[in-house]
């Protein structure tokens, strides 16, 4: 410990027994090795693992466990046929710490941000700028839509269907759309199919 005679309070200051042993006790123990893995694996979301992740989850209100649904949400992708014969619909799924990360991260930020669809594209850009494009947009009267232009894994969809993680308006109906951008007609600067190479996409299931 730095500066271990500051840690000494004043009655004791000018015991030469007491500051002896502590002094031989700062000689033969540091403690900084301690807290910086306490800080690398409990406290630092970035890096926390194991035990440190689950204390977070506690913080945010999520579990590592989750039940899997079999509702299918998902517009445009296979969940609930192919992806959830790995993750069965009614079974317990174990996040592994990387996903679990990811979760803990949109929960937290789930749980302050107000719901309009202005925030919740910050929150999603913040979220998936490696990834790709996301963005949430009004497709009908109380109606909303999640789109992400890029493929979430089978987990990653079998966990959102399951929870209530991603932030929604009051009363607002919310589904999940995954176009398959590369033969859905559109402008080349948009990175989609030109004529005569896709189809129009109209907003319904």
């Amino acid at each position: 410990m730095k500066n271990v005679e500051r840690t000494i309070i004043s009655q004791y200051a000018n015991s030469p027994i007491i500051c002896g042993l502590i002094s031989n006790i700062n000689e033969y123990l540091d403690p900084s090795l301690d807290i910086e893995q306490f800080y690398n694996i409990i406290w630092n979301l970035d890096t926390a693992e194991g035990i440190g992740l689950d204390f977070w989850g506690n913080v945010v209100g999520i579990q590592r466990n989750v039940q899997i649904d079999d509702k299918n949400q998902f517009i445009g992708s296979t969940l609930a046929s192919d992806d959830l014969k790995e993750y069965q619909a009614g079974r317990v799924h174990l996040m592994n710490d990387t996903m679990f990360r990811s979760m803990i991260f949109l929960k937290a930020m789930s749980n302050i941000i107000y719901a309009t669809a202005p925030n919740i594209n910050r929150l999603l850009q913040a979220l998936f700028e490696k990834r790709g494009r996301a963005y949430f947009v009004k497709n009908g009267t109380m109606q909303a839509r999640y789109v992400f232009e890029f493929r979430l894994t089978p987990v990653e969809k079998a966990v959102l269907i399951s929870t209530d993680l991603l932030p929604r308006p009051s009363g607002v109906l919310v589904d999940f759309y995954e176009p398959d951008i590369r033969n859905t007609f559109g402008f080349t600067e948009a990175e989609l199919a030109p004529f005569g190479q896709g189809a129009f996409y109209i907003g319904d299931r």
